[in-house]
This record gives C-alpha cells, sequence and structure tokens, in this order.
C-alpha cells in the first residue's frame, strides 16, 4: 500500500467483509479507517485510487474483495430478511415507548444495517430515564414475555425474537474506554433508533465522539426526530419519593433471578449488557489477521 487512502479504503472493505457485506461509494466514504475526507471531489479521487488497487472489484454500485463477488447476492438476500424484522422492531417500539421511563429503543447488530439472515434474533438497546434503569429493564422485559416475543437464554428458535441485550442509563452513555475501538466505533455508528425521546440519540452521539478517531466521516450528528411524549408527568413527580425503593427492591429481585445464569455479562446500575459471546473478541481478531494478510501495517 502506497498511500494512506488506499490502506483506508482496503482497511474499511476488509472490515465489510467479515459480515459478508460489500459496500457502495457512500458507504466506503462513511467508514474509511482513520481517512479524514478533506474535500467533496474524494469520489474522484476513490474511483481512480480504486483501479489501482489489485485486491478492490467493482459491480451493480458495489465494492468488494477479489474473489468475494458472491456477497453481493448475500448482501441483498439478507436486505430483503431484514424488512419484515424492520416492521417488527418497529411494531414491539410501539409498545414499549408507552413506559415512561424509556428514553431511547435503538436497533444495533446486523439489523441495524440491514444484514441480518433469516433465522436472526432482533438486538435492541434501550436507554433508560436517570436511576432508574432496574426499573425498566423488568418492565419491558415484563411486556415482552406477555406478547411472546422475548428471546430467552435457552431458546433454539431465534427468528424474529426480540433480544434485549443492551440497557443504559442516560447519564452514562460513553462507551468506557477499554471497549473503545474499531468494533465499538461502528456499533455506535450503526445503532438505528426507532425511538428517540428528549433528544437522547443526539445525547448518544455526543457523549462518543471519540468514534472520529477510528472513523472520522462517520458521525454527522443531526437532530432526529424526537419522538411524542408518553409520559404522565404528575404521575411520575407523585411517585418519586417512590422510585428509589422501587428501583432497589426491583434490581435485588433480577440479581436474585440471575444469579445462577449469569456467565460474562456487564452488570452494574449504570448499563446491563447480556450477550452469549463478546462479538468483539472475534471480531477483531479476523479483522487483524485480515488485514496482516494484505501486509497492511
Amino acid at each position: 500500500m502506497s498511500t494512506r487512502l488506499e490502506k483506508a479504503i482496503l482497511s474499511a472493505l476488509i472490515y465489510a467483509d467479515i459480515f459478508d457485506y460489500p459496500l457502495t461509494i457512500k458507504e466506503i466514504g462513511k467508514y474509511l479507517i482513520q481517512f479524514k475526507i478533506q474535500s467533496a471531489s474524494w469520489r474522484t479521487k476513490f474511483k481512480i485510487t480504486a483501479k489501482d488497487l489489485e485486491f478492490i472489484k467493482y459491480k451493480n454500485s458495489f465494492y468488494y474483495l477479489i474473489g468475494r463477488e458472491n456477497i453481493i447476492k448475500t448482501r441483498r438476500e439478507r436486505e430483503q430478511w431484514s424488512v419484515e424484522k424492520i416492521k417488527k422492531a418497529d411494531k414491539i417500539s410501539h409498545i414499549l415507548k408507552f413506559i415512561p421511563t424509556v428514553r431511547l429503543i435503538g436497533i444495533t447488530g446486523a439489523l441495524a444495517v440491514n444484514n441480518s439472515k433469516e433465522e436472526d434474533d432482533i438486538d435492541l438497546l434501550i436507554i433508560t430515564k436517570r436511576g432508574l434503569l432496574w426499573t425498566t429493564r423488568f418492565l419491558v422485559t415484563i411486556i415482552c414475555e406477555l406478547i411472546n416475543v422475548r428471546r430467552r437464554p435457552d431458546d433454539k428458535e431465534t427468528n424474529n425474537k426480540i433480544c434485549l441485550n443492551m440497557f443504559l442509563d442516560e447519564d452514562h452513555l460513553s462507551i468506557p474506554s477499554k471497549e473503545r475501538d474499531l468494533f465499538s466505533a461502528h456499533e455506535v455508528l450503526q445503532m438505528r433508533p426507532v425511538y428517540n425521546k428528549d433528544k437522547t440519540y443526539e445525547k448518544f452521539l455526543q457523549e462518543n465522539l471519540w468514534v472520529r478517531e477510528y472513523l472520522p466521516n462517520g458521525l454527522n450528528i443531526k437532530n432526529q426526530k424526537s419522538s411524542a411524549s408518553w409520559r404522565i408527568k404528575s404521575t411520575i413527580k407523585k411517585s418519586k419519593i417512590l422510585l428509589p425503593f422501587i428501583e432497589k427492591v426491583l434490581k435485588n429481585f433480577q440479581l436474585w433471578y440471575m444469579e445462577n445464569r449469569r456467565t460474562t455479562e456487564v452488570i452494574s446500575d449504570e448499563v446491563i449488557r447480556f450477550h452469549p459471546e463478546d462479538a468483539r473478541v472475534w471480531v477483531m481478531k479476523k479483522y487483524k489477521q485480515k488485514v496482516s494478510s494484505y501486509f497492511l501495517p
């Protein structure tokens, strides 16, 4: 690789290739790794540069690594499978938004970029009112159980099930320093809000400006449409004395319930993150291996 742009282009395609995901020129611009676009005419420069890269091919508006033309078909298929899942996520969000302590509901993972497999579940991130993370999780979980959409740890059939894999307190939106890497930067930028109360999504992005270190062109903070308020303010106000007590009771109950089920989850009063496997580990390992195979430093 002779230029920084060449390295950035190839690195972006290598990362996307891990997920069988070819990129459009617009997506490459957004996900260029550690390369800041300085000119509006960068596309012309990109096309000239891409032609000189022997490892990159182009077809049907997509760029991909040589020998990986088949992932164009894969992406198209997954886009179709994602349509129904997005509709279901929207439908569930319309129910969950009635919980007064929910501030944001976001789609994460493969579905956030329409890249879900047919058998995949639906990963949701929930941001909660400050100090009421455990109460919110309890209410969200109960509702998803009642309407029979929640994915349980021992479920064999996960297609279109709702995986409540992350809850964040609205005062603790920044990704921890030890977890800030290329994987997390992608996850932050790809998160797809389906319910956004009081500009919580914008606050989430502002708290994670560090992503620019890895993906300097991806963060474009705009005022998303803020969802209508469903909170009953008088009820919340009257309940302020009781809420800390309720939060403590529901926290203790949930910790007791999950006591014999815990493995590698992250659990605190600011964040609850459940996932059977930490994708960061295998994704970053594979990325580094692929980068090395293309002789990138």
